[in-house]
């Protein structure tokens, strides 16, 4: 079975889901193809991050021409290839896909990871206008595919008249799962992601700063890069940020730290804290769409409303080292079970009619 994917998005939590896909659907004899778009943050090594028989193909949908261009470059793709499904990730490259595929007999499933109109920065006149621009994608038919059930349920409210199911990310368990000494983790918080406003980086200034002034033993740290007003921010308060890390780098200081820290206004579901857990980290997770279908608060992770709630759960969880080993340790079993990649191969795969 030929299967494409295609996804303008490449970077972070979106590209992670792509891989995993599209590797494993590699791996039990389907022929894989991924037509991708390079920004800024997109690894170098985007090869080797693929098994070598998927195919990769880049068109670039970054600037308004190009995003044209890409219509006509994506058609002629598919065309050529003829593929069974074809799998779109993220808001642009769903639109883009679908306008391109119009007439097209060809099976379309459309993951967001994280629909547009489920964003915080934006007015209601912008929202309604993305919710507009998705009925219009949406004279294609396919099936849209939630990453929680935060995202079902936004999707199943605004665009009622099109087939939604959930289908919640996973990560390679057994490549992230550790079960080292809490006693040698070092009093890092730590989170990883692009320096934004969706993932709100003031607020976690804000907690640095409030947690820091009381205990100046811990380390507050951010893998990513980005904004640089936010940025110069986090810096300020204490932070220390990173910038961009290989995959295997992140892996080992999610192993050396004891909690995760997500400061986020909005998420589809987000795969850092998942690693994260399955790294032996406590998650402390804003109580936004996303992160709130990941944990249970004061059982696997925690989850706050407000800086002053997170400073106090950080603050117990420093002073009480059996509280924070405990709830590390529900965390990690439920990640596992939860996110494991056979399930979500799975789930997708049994999405395609044969």
């Amino acid at each position: 079975m030929r299967i494409v994917h295609l996804v303008e998005a490449t970077a972070t939590g979106t590209l992670a889901m792509v891989r995993l896909g599209a590797n494993a659907q590699v791996e039990v004899g389907h022929d894989v193809q991924v037509i991708y778009s390079a920004r800024e943050e997109t690894p170098s090594n985007l090869v080797g991050l693929f098994h070598p028989s998927v195919q990769l193909i880049n068109v670039q949908m970054v600037s308004q021409k190009e995003r044209m261009l890409s219509l006509f470059k994506i058609r002629k793709i598919i065309t050529a290839s003829k593929p069974h499904a074809v799998f779109m990730h993220s808001s642009f490259a769903g639109f883009l896909g679908r306008i391109a595929l119009l007439g097209k007999p060809v099976q379309c499933y459309y993951l967001p990871h994280c629909i547009s109109f489920m964003r915080q920065d934006i007015s209601k006149i912008r929202r309604i206008l993305f919710t507009l621009l998705e009925w219009a994608g949406a004279i294609k038919s396919a099936t849209y595919v939630a990453c929680s059930n935060s995202e079902s349920l936004a999707i199943k409210k605004y665009i009622p008249f099109r087939p939604c199911v959930v289908v919640e990310n996973a990560v390679n368990v057994d490549a992230w799962i550790h079960k080292g000494g809490w006693d040698k983790r070092k009093l890092q918080v730590i989170t990883v992601g692009q320096i934004r406003f969706q993932k709100d980086p003031m607020r976690f200034a804000k907690l640095a700063k409030a947690v820091m002034s009381k205990r100046n033993d811990v380390q507050f740290i951010w893998v990513g890069d980005g904004d640089g007003d936010s940025k110069q921010a986090l810096v300020d308060a204490g932070v220390k940020v990173l910038g961009w890390k290989t995959p295997s780098e992140v892996k080992d200081l999610l192993k050396s730290s004891r909690f995760y820290l997500s400061t986020a206004l909005w998420e589809g579901m987000p795969v850092s804290p998942i690693e994260a857990m399955l790294s032996g980290c406590v998650a402390v997770l804003s109580d936004c769409a996303g992160n709130v279908d990941i944990v249970e608060s004061e059982k696997t992770g925690f989850i706050f409303s407000k800086v002053s709630q997170a400073t106090e759960q950080l603050w117990q969880l420093l002073e009480n080292d059996e509280l924070a080993q405990s709830i590390s340790e529900q965390g990690r079993l439920h990640a596992a079970k939860q996110y494991a990649v056979e399930r979500y191969v799975q789930e997708i795969n049994s999405l395609i009619k044969v």
